[in-house]
Protein backbone atom coordinates (compact mmCIF):
# COMPACT_ATOMS: atom_id res chain seq x y z
CA UNK A 1 0.00 0.00 0.00
CA UNK A 2 2.74 2.35 1.11
CA UNK A 3 4.83 1.60 -2.30
CA UNK A 4 1.44 2.29 -4.59
CA UNK A 5 1.15 5.24 -2.68
CA UNK A 6 5.14 6.47 -3.32
CA UNK A 7 4.37 5.06 -7.16
CA UNK A 8 1.66 7.73 -7.45
CA UNK A 9 2.78 10.70 -5.99
CA UNK A 10 6.31 10.15 -7.97
CA UNK A 11 3.70 9.94 -11.02
CA UNK A 12 2.16 12.82 -9.72
CA UNK A 13 5.22 15.19 -9.25
CA UNK A 14 6.33 14.44 -12.21
CA UNK A 15 2.95 15.38 -14.58
CA UNK A 16 3.03 18.62 -12.41
CA UNK A 17 6.56 19.57 -13.22
CA UNK A 18 6.46 18.60 -17.14
CA UNK A 19 2.91 20.97 -17.25
CA UNK A 20 4.93 23.60 -15.69
CA UNK A 21 7.89 23.22 -18.49
CA UNK A 22 5.63 23.35 -21.71
CA UNK A 23 3.63 26.85 -19.33
CA UNK A 24 4.42 29.34 -21.98
CA UNK A 25 5.55 27.40 -24.43
CA UNK A 26 2.50 25.92 -26.47
CA UNK A 27 2.22 28.76 -28.81
CA UNK A 28 5.60 29.83 -28.94
CA UNK A 29 6.56 30.70 -33.02
CA UNK A 30 10.29 30.52 -33.89
CA UNK A 31 11.94 33.90 -34.33
CA UNK A 32 12.83 34.94 -37.94
CA UNK A 33 16.05 36.14 -38.94
CA UNK A 34 17.65 37.98 -42.19
CA UNK A 35 20.88 39.00 -43.60
CA UNK A 36 20.74 42.53 -43.64
CA UNK A 37 24.57 43.54 -44.90
CA UNK A 38 28.09 41.60 -45.24
CA UNK A 39 31.27 44.09 -44.81
CA UNK A 40 34.45 43.58 -45.64
CA UNK A 41 37.44 43.49 -42.50
CA UNK A 42 41.21 43.75 -42.33
CA UNK A 43 41.72 39.79 -43.36
CA UNK A 44 44.10 37.97 -41.18
CA UNK A 45 46.59 36.07 -43.16
CA UNK A 46 45.16 34.27 -45.88
CA UNK A 47 41.34 34.16 -44.27
CA UNK A 48 39.19 36.95 -45.32
CA UNK A 49 36.61 38.55 -42.69
CA UNK A 50 33.71 40.23 -43.09
CA UNK A 51 30.97 42.10 -40.74
CA UNK A 52 27.40 40.29 -40.82
CA UNK A 53 24.67 41.87 -40.07
CA UNK A 54 21.36 40.18 -39.48
CA UNK A 55 17.85 40.96 -38.02
CA UNK A 56 16.50 38.62 -35.48
CA UNK A 57 12.74 39.46 -35.35
CA UNK A 58 10.67 37.90 -31.93
CA UNK A 59 7.03 37.19 -32.95
CA UNK A 60 6.48 36.18 -29.53
CA UNK A 61 4.58 37.67 -26.75
CA UNK A 62 7.89 36.70 -24.39
CA UNK A 63 11.56 38.39 -24.44
CA UNK A 64 13.40 36.18 -26.41
CA UNK A 65 17.69 35.64 -24.77
CA UNK A 66 19.78 34.50 -27.31
CA UNK A 67 23.34 33.13 -25.28
CA UNK A 68 25.17 32.35 -28.65
CA UNK A 69 24.65 31.65 -32.03
CA UNK A 70 26.62 29.31 -34.57
CA UNK A 71 25.58 30.48 -38.27
CA UNK A 72 26.35 29.24 -42.13
CA UNK A 73 26.09 31.40 -45.23
CA UNK A 74 26.10 29.37 -48.35
CA UNK A 75 25.96 30.92 -51.83
CA UNK A 76 24.88 29.11 -54.97
CA UNK A 77 25.19 26.31 -52.93
CA UNK A 78 29.08 26.85 -51.63
CA UNK A 79 29.37 27.36 -47.93
CA UNK A 80 31.21 30.50 -48.18
CA UNK A 81 30.87 31.96 -44.33
CA UNK A 82 30.90 30.11 -41.04
CA UNK A 83 30.97 32.14 -37.27
CA UNK A 84 30.54 31.41 -33.96
CA UNK A 85 29.56 34.40 -31.56
CA UNK A 86 28.87 34.19 -27.93
CA UNK A 87 27.35 37.86 -27.57
CA UNK A 88 24.04 37.92 -25.45
CA UNK A 89 21.42 39.44 -27.22
CA UNK A 90 17.90 39.97 -25.97
CA UNK A 91 14.67 40.44 -28.07
CA UNK A 92 11.89 41.94 -26.64
CA UNK A 93 8.35 40.65 -27.01
CA UNK A 94 7.22 41.67 -30.50
CA UNK A 95 10.56 43.26 -30.95
CA UNK A 96 13.14 43.04 -33.63
CA UNK A 97 16.92 43.37 -33.18
CA UNK A 98 20.29 43.41 -34.97
CA UNK A 99 23.14 41.52 -34.07
CA UNK A 100 26.53 42.08 -35.50
CA UNK A 101 28.91 39.33 -36.34
CA UNK A 102 32.22 38.89 -37.06
CA UNK A 103 32.73 35.76 -39.92
CA UNK A 104 35.41 33.98 -41.81
CA UNK A 105 35.41 32.89 -45.66
CA UNK A 106 35.97 29.64 -45.49
CA UNK A 107 38.64 29.20 -48.67
CA UNK A 108 37.84 25.62 -50.02
CA UNK A 109 33.96 27.23 -50.23
CA UNK A 110 35.16 30.49 -51.59
CA UNK A 111 37.05 28.94 -54.45
CA UNK A 112 34.31 26.89 -55.25
CA UNK A 113 32.04 29.58 -55.25
CA UNK A 114 34.72 31.68 -57.62
CA UNK A 115 35.34 28.54 -60.13
CA UNK A 116 30.98 28.53 -60.30
CA UNK A 117 30.59 32.03 -60.75
CA UNK A 118 32.93 31.93 -63.67
CA UNK A 119 31.56 28.77 -65.42
CA UNK A 120 27.87 30.55 -64.91
CA UNK A 121 28.09 34.19 -64.45
CA UNK A 122 25.52 36.15 -62.70
CA UNK A 123 22.79 38.66 -64.11
CA UNK A 124 22.57 40.84 -60.81
CA UNK A 125 21.62 38.68 -57.83
CA UNK A 126 23.49 36.03 -56.08
CA UNK A 127 21.23 33.32 -54.24
CA UNK A 128 21.98 32.72 -50.64
CA UNK A 129 21.08 30.24 -47.39
CA UNK A 130 21.49 31.36 -44.16
CA UNK A 131 21.31 28.54 -41.66
CA UNK A 132 21.48 29.87 -37.86
CA UNK A 133 21.72 27.88 -34.40
CA UNK A 134 20.29 30.36 -31.79
CA UNK A 135 21.18 28.90 -28.15
CA UNK A 136 18.28 30.11 -25.85
CA UNK A 137 18.28 31.00 -21.79
CA UNK A 138 15.83 28.97 -19.68
CA UNK A 139 13.64 26.37 -20.69
CA UNK A 140 13.63 25.48 -24.22
CA UNK A 141 17.21 24.93 -25.57
CA UNK A 142 18.34 25.99 -29.08
CA UNK A 143 16.26 27.15 -32.09
CA UNK A 144 17.00 25.91 -35.79
CA UNK A 145 16.94 28.76 -38.01
CA UNK A 146 17.11 29.06 -42.01
CA UNK A 147 16.84 31.99 -44.43
CA UNK A 148 16.84 31.73 -48.10
CA UNK A 149 17.31 35.11 -50.83
CA UNK A 150 19.11 36.92 -52.73
CA UNK A 151 21.99 38.95 -52.46
CA UNK A 152 21.63 41.82 -55.24
CA UNK A 153 24.78 43.04 -56.82
CA UNK A 154 23.65 46.10 -58.66
CA UNK A 155 22.38 47.66 -55.56
CA UNK A 156 23.71 51.08 -54.53
CA UNK A 157 25.05 51.19 -50.77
Amino acid sequence: MAVNRLVLSLLFTTLLLSGCASVGMLDFDDPEIELLALEPLPSQGLEARFLVKLRVVNPNSIPLEINGMAYDVFIRDSKVLSGVSNEGLKIDAYSESVAELEVAAGMFGSLALIRDLMSKPTDGGLPYKLNAKLSRSGIGGAIRVSREGSIDLNARP
